[in-house]
C-alpha cells in the first residue's frame, strides 16, 4: 500500500486512501489476536513439554539412582557375606585343629597306657616262665622246652578255655 501511494512534492511522505489504511488496521487487529493466542500457545506447549521432560528426566535419574544404590548395597552384602564366610571357615579349621590335636594327644594317652599295661603283662609272664624253668631245673617236672610269649599265651588260654585268671571270658 505505502510503496502504491502517492508522493507529496518536494518531501519524503506519500499519501495513502484513508479508508484502505482504516480497513488494513481493522484486519490486522482482528488477525492480530489469534496470531498471538497461537504463539502463546506454541510457547506454553512448548514449557509444557520441557517440563515433562525435566520430570521424566528426573524419574530416570532417581530410577538410575536408586538402582546403582541397591547394587552399591548388594555387593556391600555380598562383601560382608563373604568376609563372614572366611571367619567362619577359619573358625571351623581352627576347632577342626584343636580337636585333632586333642584326638592326637588322647590316642597317644591310652597307647602309653596300653604300653605300660602290656609291659606288667609282659614282665609277668617272663617271672612266670622263669619259675617254671626254675622247678624244671630242680626236676620236679619233665623238660618242656621253652616257649615264646605268645606261644605261653595262646596255650594259658586254650587250657584254660578262654578264661582270663580272673575267671572272665577272654576276648579274640
Amino acid at each position: 500500500m505505502i510503496h502504491h501511494a502517492r508522493h507529496v512534492p518536494f518531501s519524503n511522505q506519500v499519501m495513502v486512501d484513508e479508508e484502505e489504511l482504516m480497513e488494513m488496521i481493522d484486519q490486522l487487529r482482528f488477525n492480530l489476536p489469534e496470531e498471538i493466542k497461537q504463539a502463546n500457545w506454541t510457547v506454553q506447549e512448548q514449557q509444557r513439554l520441557i517440563s515433562e521432560a525435566h520430570a521424566e528426566a528426573s524419574r530416570i535419574l532417581g530410577k538410575a539412582n536408586e538402582r546403582a544404590e541397591s547394587a552399591v548395597q548388594d555387593h556391600e552384602v555380598l562383601r560382608r557375606a563373604d568376609r563372614l564366610a572366611q571367619q567362619t571357615v577359619r573358625e571351623a579349621q581352627s576347632r577342626a585343629d584343636q580337636t585333632i590335636g586333642e584326638a592326637e594327644a588322647y590316642a597317644l594317652e591310652q597307647l602309653q597306657h596300653l604300653e605300660a599295661h602290656l609291659s606288667r603283662t609282659l614282665a609277668t609272664v617272663r617271672r612266670g616262665v622263669e619259675a617254671l624253668r626254675g622247678d624244671d631245673d630242680r626236676g620236679g617236672t619233665q623238660a618242656v622246652p621253652p616257649r615264646t610269649p605268645s606261644e605261653e599265651a595262646t596255650s594259658s588260654l586254650e587250657s584254660s578255655g578262654g578264661e582270663t585268671h580272673s575267671g572272665q571270658q577272654s576276648r579274640p
